[in-house]
C-alpha cells in the first residue's frame, strides 16, 4: 500500500494483494480506475526524457513519495516506475509485447492465448523499466500467482 514515507509492499501475488486490500476494508483498483488515477504523472517515455519517477536511476524500489515530482493529477505519488501494481481485472494471457507508438510504454496484450493459465494486469513499470515505464504501461502476461520484487498494489475505496 502507499504510505508516504514507507517503502512499499512487493514481492506479492494477486491473491495477496487482493486479500491484503480486503483486510484493510478496501479493494484493488480496476484498470480503468488506476488510467484515471496516474493523470498527469510524467511519463519517462523515450520523446520526454523526464526522470520524475523511480524508472531506472537507483535500480531499487523507494520509498513512497521520495520522488515528488513523480504524482498524478489527483495526488497518487509512484503509479509510474517504483514497483508494478496488480489491478483487479484479469485478461487472457498474453503472448506478445509491444509499445504504445510515441510513449515507449510497454504493452503487453496483444496475442492473447486461448488456453493456458489467465494474466492479471499489472501497470505502471517498475524501477528498472526505464523508458518502457509509463502511465500506459500495462502487461497482460503475468501469472496471477506470480510474485517478485518488481511487484506490488495500491489499495481503492
Amino acid at each position: 500500500m502507499s504510505l508516504p514515507g514507507v517503502t512499499p509492499a512487493a514481492s506479492i501475488t494477486w491473491f495477496q494483494a487482493q486479500q491484503a486490500c480486503k483486510n484493510a476494508r478496501k479493494r484493488l483498483p480496476s484498470n480503468a480506475e488506476w488510467q484515471a488515477a496516474v493523470a498527469g504523472t510524467p511519463d519517462p517515455g523515450p520523446d520526454n526524457g523526464t526522470t520524475d519517477c523511480n524508472t531506472g536511476s537507483t535500480f531499487a524500489v523507494a520509498a513512497t513519495g521520495s520522488r515528488s515530482s513523480c504524482v498524478s493529477s489527483d495526488g497518487a505519488f509512484d503509479m509510474v516506475g517504483n514497483v508494478y501494481e496488480w489491478v483487479a481485472d484479469w485478461v487472457p494471457r498474453s503472448t506478445t509485447c509491444g509499445s504504445w507508438g510515441g510513449s515507449g510504454d510497454d504493452q503487453c496484450l496483444a496475442g492473447a492465448a486461448t488456453t493456458g493459465e489467465p494474466g492479471a494486469l499489472l501497470r505502471g513499470g517498475d524501477f528498472s523499466f526505464g523508458t518502457n515505464a509509463g502511465p500506459l504501461t500495462v502487461l497482460g502476461d503475468i501469472q496471477p500467482s506470480n510474485s517478485n520484487n518488481n511487484i506490488g498494489f495500491r489499495c481503492a475505496r
